[in-house]
């Protein structure tokens, strides 16, 4: 059972610096109208809760834990936001952390026009929902809307509400799923800050994107405080841009381990699963969000020459990455997983 929860987990991992687990994942309309106040360098904090639990017969397993969900707008591509997203979450009963570190787009997560939601709602309405969907929209309290996904079948149901205010900020999500009576997972993000930081202004994509790169991948158990043990080879996994949209990539992920996994994730001129755009690394501190004590700073240099950059929150390192600092390649990273696990990763070719 153990080693099954261990490689559930290390596949987690696997799109490695990575896709988040993205919140508004159920059917819903595609929001398009930008507020005005979203622009690069807005930065929206939520700190976030989640709790999930399974039973099998007269046995029950549930996790719990804490943390922010932190995303930076860097760029708008036609009527999409994109941004970079960072997830630090923190077990409850072990005080293990994790991070996830991704590209997402942010139209619907960050914000919601309410005169959208509003006609997307009763658009969908009159065309006529499938059966198990429901859509609402409505006032929620002083300046503030609701906007209600539910998805329904015989054997599973999601539930997303989204909290916004009058300028098309939301303020707050909470989500449910449940799968049968064996399983349900609770998820609540609140905003705790809004703010602007520095980004510099990127035109033109890193030369790391051309590559193909392959790494060899390590799993390994944190032993106490934070120490981690022996590290374990767990398999390979190759990155290559399969498609490019505007100042968008497609980047295609394979995943030779004990099974093999296929993936997809996004990256733009600023970073992607396994590159950073040198501009980037010019910096003493890449960003910094003191409110919450979050960073991501240069440290100097890495063992394989490149630049060591270090992820930062509450005064303790998190996570790791060194890159190339002429192609902006990754050549060695290193995250926590949660529950004591972590994975590295390390450059083999390109």
């Amino acid at each position: 059972m153990k080693a099954k929860l261990l490689f559930i987990l290390l596949l987690l991992y696997l799109v490695i610096f990575s896709q988040s687990w993205g919140q508004n994942k159920g059917p819903q309309p595609n929001f398009t109208k930008i507020p005005s106040w979203v622009k690069p360098g807005v930065t929206l904090v939520y700190q976030v809760n989640m709790g999930s639990g399974t039973r099998m017969g007269d046995d029950f397993s549930g996790a719990a834990s804490q943390g922010y969900y932190i995303y930076v707008v860097t760029n708008i591509d036609k009527s999409d936001v994109y941004g970079i997203s960072f997830i630090i979450t923190q077990s409850i009963s072990s005080g293990h952390p994790s991070f996830d570190l991704s590209i997402e787009r942010l139209n619907g997560k960050i914000f919601i026009d309410p005169q959208e939601a509003q006609d997307s709602v009763q658009k969908a309405k009159i065309a006529g929902l499938p059966p198990g969907l429901n859509y609402e929209f409505g006032p929620y309290g002083n300046n503030l809307y609701y906007f209600l996904i539910e998805a329904s079948d015989y054997q599973s149901m999601e539930r997303i509400m989204s909290i916004l205010d009058n300028k098309g900020a939301v303020q707050k999500i909470s989500i449910l799923e449940k799968q049968g009576l064996s399983s349900s997972t609770a998820v609540e993000l609140q905003l705790v800050g809004a703010y602007n930081i520095n980004i510099p202004q990127i035109t033109s994509p890193p030369q790391a994107v051309k590559l193909s790169p392959t790494y060899q991948l390590y799993s390994s158990v944190s032993l106490f405080q934070g120490y981690q043990g022996m590290s374990a080879p767990f398999g390979m996994g190759r990155y290559a841009v399969s498609s490019s949209s505007g100042t968008l990539f497609l980047i295609d992920i394979l995943i030779q381990a004990q099974q093999q996994i296929r993936t997809q994730a996004i990256g733009n001129y600023y970073l992607g699963p396994y590159y950073i755009n040198p501009q980037l690394l010019r910096q003493n501190s890449i960003i910094s969000i003191p409110q919450i004590g979050f960073s991501w700073d240069i440290v100097g240099r890495g063992q394989y020459g490149g630049v060591l950059t270090q992820f930062n929150f509450g005064g303790y390192p998190i996570a790791q990455g060194e890159y190339d600092p002429n192609t902006g390649l990754l050549l060695s990273a290193t995250r926590p997983l949660g529950e004591g696990l972590y994975m590295s990763a390390f450059l083999v070719s390109k």
